[in-house]
Formats: C-alpha cells, sequence, structure tokens
C-alpha cells in the first residue's frame, strides 16, 4: 500500500477516530490478507516508534490492518541503536514515508525517570540505561505530560539526526513526526516540531 506522508498521517488520523468512537474491524486481519502478505511481502506505509505500555497498541489506536504498519515498541519510546536500525530498515528497505515516534500521557518510564530525577538518585541495574535516556530526554521538564512530550521531541530528533534518515527526507519525502497518546480519553494528537 504505497502512500505519501501526509496520506498515511490522514489514514492514521482516520483511523485514531473509529477508535475513539469505539468502533470496531476496520483493519483487514483476514485470512486472504494473511496469504498475500505472505505470498507478496510487506510494504507498510508507516512506521510508529511507541512505548512498550499495553495500553498503547498501535494497531488498535490507528484501527489498521496486517501489513499496515511497521511497529516498534520499547519502554519509554526511546530510540537506541536498535530501533533507529529498525526506522532505518522500514524507510530505506520497505519504502514508509512516515515515521511516527508516540508517547503517551501516563508513561511508567517518564514517571520513574522524573521520580530519579527529584531523588536525586544514582541509576543502577537493568532499568539504568533507559531511564538515564529519558532522564537527559526529559531535561529540566518536571510536569509528567510535558516530560512525555520533551522525550518524543528527543526521540524524532535522534532519528532525524541519522544521516541515512536525513538523505531519505531530503531526497524521498520521508518524515518524521511526533505524536502523543492521551490514554485517558484515547486520542492521537499529532504534533508539529
Amino acid at each position: 500500500m504505497t502512500m505519501n506522508a501526509q496520506d498515511a498521517i490522514e489514514r492514521l488520523k482516520a483511523g485514531n477516530a473509529l477508535f475513539v468512537k469505539g468502533s470496531t474491524g476496520a483493519g483487514d486481519i483476514s485470512q486472504a490478507r494473511v496469504r498475500q502478505l505472505s505470498e507478496e511481502g510487506q510494504a507498510p506505509y508507516a512506521c510508529v516508534v511507541t512505548c512498550a505500555d499495553s495500553r498503547v497498541v498501535p494497531e488498535h489506536l490507528f484501527m489498521v490492518g496486517l501489513g499496515e504498519v511497521f511497529t516498534i515498541r520499547v519502554a519509554g519510546n526511546v530510540i537506541g541503536d536498535m530501533e533507529l536500525a529498525s526506522c532505518v530498515y522500514a524507510a530505506e528497505h520497505l519504502g514508509v514515508k512516515l515515521i511516527v515516534v508516540l508517547g503517551h500521557t501516563q508513561c511508567g518510564a517518564v514517571a520513574s525517570s522524573l521520580e530519579a530525577l527529584e531523588a536525586g538518585a544514582e541509576l543502577e541495574g537493568a532499568m539504568a540505561p533507559l531511564l538515564s535516556c529519558v532522564c537527559a530526554n526529559v531535561g529540566v521538564e518536571r510536569d509528567p505530560q510535558a516530560a512525555s512530550v520533551a522525550n518524543l521531541r528527543a526521540g524524532v530528533s535522534a532519528i532525524k539526526g541519522d544521516d541515512d534518515i536525513a538523505h531519505l527526507i531530503q531526497t524521498a519525502g520521508l518524515r518524521v513526526v511526533p505524536a502523543l497518546y492521551h490514554t485517558e480519553v484515547g486520542t492521537v494528537e499529532f504534533m508539529e516540531l
């Protein structure tokens, strides 16, 4: 399914409007679609980098079917080496024209990072790389929602800072945009940089 970045944004917005209304079944998940994707391969129109939070499921939030969205999930929707490589793969090899960094309100990774910053705690253990990344991304921001926005904007900047992505932005019409999912009401707010 080939479409430009703006058409992809409009498709995702329309899907989110259906989600908010409580509609079901907008995306094709049929066995015929499964077979088609198996035989022909995938050609998603968008890549969504989002949090691993169980409330944030892009396929549902945007009411998309199989093969429409290339989804990358990681706690705190942070951009590390693997997430960036996955974005480059989606853009270079799969031809997506839109990369969305989707943060959300009530993010546990952001809340934990703000708590660590407030306490002045030294970050240790398995969570340290994640929390230190989010802490760096939120900077001096202490409001949880504003911190989530700062975190997702930092993710957009990290993706745009990649040479391969920058080249595709200039030559192939690729767009990288931030969006915030409001967990309280189900809406996705596409934001300008």
